[in-house]
């Protein structure tokens, strides 16, 4: 039984779907790329584009149809009877270069939509981190949190014992209240995250609700800024795409200079007369050659010649573009992957050591609550800044990589 692309499609939802099920959620990177080059419609769109524009333009490719004509003369007593069939002869390779030209253009269209599609993964990618980096700073809120719910439990409790003062406790509850504020905004920040994440797969798979895994962390090593401008001026696939587009202009443009040539039509065929009673017959062979006073193809051959001189002028400006693009993108990457480096390693366990010290001076009446609760909010603060570090340095790897023009695979 042949199934339609819509049930084949279905049929791919409904096992990723199971599938993420069964993996309780857990969705990696590489594991939400490889659904999305499977189920998404950009995925599809690739060569679908490239069919289109092929079967476009192999319409001017075509020969044109034979054609067979019956004719009848009787006059004087004459009858004569033609049975005729005549056929354009494409002697000049025109049509030839057209089909190659239909060929370029399609695969440059190919080559845009895939671009397209390279974005897309790269957007993915941007927003299955924000999740994760979203996840990890709520987690580092609530933690805080927790740390200073227990902090106010036990100023009331000194209270109530005689042993506190009711200002601590106040002071205390409203920069507890003022960190509660800050989660519930860290879990809208979170929700939208997830919104924006799963908008990339079909609704069915319920990928916003999914639980990422993942690190952080950046890959690799920074590429020097010439070598990276090199790489994309070399990969990327918007300039491979006028590229082939020039390349396919060139060859519209000796087709249309072909134009000058006629193309001869050939008729054949078979001839009976009939006169005073006596009968013959015999053939008809001829060969008409048009003359190309108006249709020479200089307009068509000025088109293309315009159209060439744009694609090389578009190269040139997206050239340029490119490597301030990609000069830009590895500053940015060398530039957060110093901060990473220098303040998201150890940032942790001071800032458990300030809150341990701030604790115990305050406990031995060395310090006041707004020292406390200055320790703990700077604790935190440093935190999520060293969690804040390496998503930025993660967010400039991927955007670096996006401006060299690297293949995202899964």
């Amino acid at each position: 039984m042949e199934w339609s692309w819509r049930a084949r499609v279905a049929f791919v939802l409904v096992l990723l779907s199971i599938s993420v099920a069964q993996g309780s959620g857990a969705v990696t990177e590489p594991e939400a790329i490889r659904i999305f080059l499977e189920q998404s419609p950009q995925a599809r769109r690739v060569a679908v584009i490239e069919q289109t524009v092929d079967a476009e333009l192999r319409v001017e490719t075509r020969v044109a149809n034979p054609s067979i004509a019956y004719q009848v003369e009787d006059a004087a007593g004459v009858r004569d009877e033609f049975l005729t069939f005549q056929q354009e002869l494409p002697i000049t390779g025109r049509r030839g270069l057209l089909n190659d030209r239909a060929e370029l253009a399609a695969s440059a269209a190919a080559i845009g939509a895939e671009n397209d599609l390279r974005s897309d993964v790269y957007a993915l990618k941007q927003a299955f981190h924000d999740v994760l980096y979203r996840q990890r700073a709520l987690e580092t809120l609530r933690d805080g949190g927790d740390l200073l719910a227990r902090t106010v439990e036990i100023l009331q409790t000194r209270e109530t014992e005689g042993e506190g003062s009711g200002y601590d406790v106040l002071r205390a509850e409203q920069e507890l209240a003022d960190l509660r504020i800050a989660i519930v905004e860290a879990e809208a920040a979170l929700s939208a995250a997830r919104s924006r994440f799963g908008s990339f797969f079909d609704a069915a798979l319920n990928m916003e609700a999914a639980s990422l895994q993942g690190d952080l962390q950046p890959a690799g090593s920074v590429l020097d800024a010439q070598q990276a401008t090199d790489i994309a001026v070399a990969q990327r696939l918007d300039l491979q795409s006028l590229s082939a587009e020039r390349e396919g202009l060139d060859l519209e443009y000796r087709a249309a200079r072909r134009r000058r040539f006629p193309e001869p039509l050939l008729t054949a065929g078979w001839k009976r007369t009939e006169a005073l009673g006596l009968s013959d017959t015999g053939y008809i062979a001829a060969v008409s050659v048009p003359l190309p006073f108006f249709g020479r193809g200089r307009f068509e051959s000025a088109r293309a010649a315009a159209a060439g001189e744009r694609v090389e002028l578009e190269t040139e400006i997206l050239t340029r573009r490119i490597r301030s693009e990609v000069q830009t993108a590895v500053a940015r990457e060398h530039a957060a992957r110093e901060a990473a480096d220098r303040y998201g390693q150890d940032i942790a366990p001071r800032a458990g050591e300030l809150n341990r010290i701030a604790r115990l001076q305050y406990d031995e009446g060395e310090s006041g609550i707004l020292e406390l609760l200055d320790a703990h909010r700077t604790s935190l603060t440093m935190r999520l800044r060293a969690l804040a570090t390496r998503y930025t340095a993660k967010v400039a790897e991927i955007d670096r990589n996006r401006a060299i023009g690297n293949e995202v695979k899964p």
